[in-house]
């Protein structure tokens, strides 16, 4: 109790520290403030995006201990941990759900209207958000954090539009936009893929003065996650021998088999009502919890015949690095537990997931050609397909080239990524623009109501 009051003198001090640097920065020009908001929204973006890498990792290193131990845990802990995370969105977090890209998207849509895009974007959903997915990762689902970071992110840097009370929309559109970025940046530890990211999804079209704020947040956000996990990529560092033209064959037929599966998962996402059956649908909505509860149990049997759970990133960093090929299984396995997640709508990203489908395309073929090219092969399946399933091959070669030692998969890297995209248009899918959508009109049907 004798601490009590120098505690409250302490707390009385910050309080006081805070309030005079409000008063401050209320003082400065309005273009100092808005450079000022940008710098300190994108550094706080990459602290929490560090955080939520760790909190979400040892959350897994925790469900991967008790598996080993039990081997029937994850027969309890992911219908019971999807279950809890349903309740929690449904009394605190709506809006949290699902991968966090298209929110973003739809918010920028929606910024000149704040209670709108306060529906996708808060510090309260990216707090439910960031929750979501560590107890995802910690209860065995088949799901990333890119894609939660880039709403995590957005929603912070939105949320730092209140220190300038005079913001119009381009400006809001510009803190989403930078948040988003810095939120891939971080995520991955790859600035370049963050900036194109935004530029090639996030939105088609951007204002002039929007190009070096989005820079800077990027590069800020990047220094942050750099000063505290040093120089870390998702999937390791990839080291591949020099160029050869024996890649350009099995470069073409992976990245044609790779579209075509990640253009159908991404058709599976959108297009749910056309597929899945009637009862099913029925049954979703009615019985929201046993759903969950029943994908969870799909997904713990997958998990039982070969360990998938997770973003699939140790897997498939084990594969890269030259320690065997993936098992021809891996694939389907990975791709029925990665859209089971999808369908719960629980908190999850699909970019670290679709990478290990990619590695998984590539272990495929790999056998057919000669063992120098295997991990260029690897690499291959890996890009191609997360162009594929999110029909941004830029932003999807940029992360491997970043990810990789050299030059020496620069034009396989881009070549794989626009063959990919191209073969996955037969589907007239895009996955997180038509998700968007979707979002936008759910929110105009509730606007008339």
């Amino acid at each position: 109790m004798s601490d009590s009051p120098q505690l409250h003198g302490h707390l009385m001090k910050l309080r006081i520290l805070a309030i005079r640097i409000l008063v401050r920065l209320k003082e400065l020009p309005y273009r100092s403030r808005s450079t000022l908001v940008f710098w300190g929204g994108a550094a706080m973006v990459g602290l929490v995006a560090v955080l939520l890498a760790k909190c979400a990792e040892w959350a897994f290193l925790g469900f991967q201990h008790l598996t080993a131990r039990w081997f029937w845990w994850p027969l309890l802990a992911l219908p019971l941990g999807g279950m809890g995370i349903r309740w929690l969105m449904s009394r605190l977090g709506r809006g949290a759900e699902g991968s966090g890209i298209p929110q973003a998207m739809a918010a920028i849509k929606v910024a000149e209207e704040p209670e709108q895009a306060e529906r996708l974007l808060s510090l309260r959903i990216g707090a439910i958000k960031f929750l979501g997915i560590v107890l995802g990762a910690g209860s065995g689902f088949v799901l990333g954090r890119e894609g939660p970071t880039v709403q995590i992110g957005a929603s912070i840097m939105y949320a730092c539009r209140r220190f300038l009370p005079l913001a119009d929309p381009v400006f809001q559109r510009q803190l989403i936009l930078a948040g988003g970025a810095a939120g891939i940046a971080a995520a991955f530890n790859t600035p370049l893929a963050g900036i194109v990211f935004a530029f090639e999804e996030l939105a088609r079209s951007v204002e002039t003065e929007t190009s070096g704020k989005l820079i800077g947040a990027v590069i800020l956000a990047g220094v942050v996650s750099l000063a505290l996990i040093g120089d870390y990529t998702y999937f390791g560092r990839i080291h591949v021998p020099e160029f050869e033209y024996s890649i350009l064959v099995p470069m073409v037929v992976v990245a044609v088999v790779a579209g075509l599966i990640g253009g159908l998962f991404s058709w599976l996402c959108v297009h749910q009502t056309r597929w899945l059956p009637g009862p099913v649908l029925h049954f979703r909505v009615a019985h929201p919890y046993w759903f969950i509860a029943l994908c969870g149990l799909a997904i713990a049997l997958c998990g039982l015949i070969l360990p998938i759970f997770g973003s699939g990133a140790d897997e498939t960093s084990r594969a890269i690095s030259g320690h065997g090929l993936l098992a021809w299984y891996y694939l389907p396995l990975k791709f029925v537990s990665l859209l089971a997640t999808f369908l719960t709508g629980l908190p999850g990203g699909i970019f670290a997931p679709s990478l290990a489908l990619g590695a998984g395309v590539g272990s495929w073929f790999a056998p057919l050609f000669g063992d120098a090219i295997h991990i260029k092969i690897l690499a291959i399946g890996m890009v191609a397909m997360l162009a594929a399933v999110t029909r941004a091959p830029i932003t999807s070669a940029i992360i491997m080239i970043e990810m990789t030692d050299g030059h020496a998969m620069v034009i396989s890297t881009l070549a794989a990524a626009m063959v990919a995209s191209s073969v996955a248009r037969i589907y007239r899918t895009n996955l997180y623009h038509d998700l968007a959508a979707n979002i936008l009109k759910q929110m105009a049907a509730q606007k008339r109501e």
